[in-house]
């Protein structure tokens, strides 16, 4: 939902690094397709706004005790 992902790859351009230049191209290709699906964070039960009322509820008994 709320987040990015970043891949940094790093390559060398020196020629005894070769093979592992490109096996990192090639891994920044393979990742650089994956698709991931967003999930909204929200609360969609409803669950917060029973929680918010309970708690106006239980500090008005506090005051209400404290009297």
């Amino acid at each position: 939902g709320n987040s990015k992902t970043l891949m940094i790859a790093n390559i060398s351009p020196a020629s005894d690094s070769f093979g592992e230049t490109l096996s990192t191209l090639k891994f920044a290709q393979r990742a650089k397709l994956i698709k991931n699906k967003a999930i909204i964070n929200e609360d969609s039960s409803g669950t917060v706004a029973i929680l918010k009322d309970e708690i106006k509820r239980l500090k008005l008994e506090i005051t209400k005790i404290k009297v």
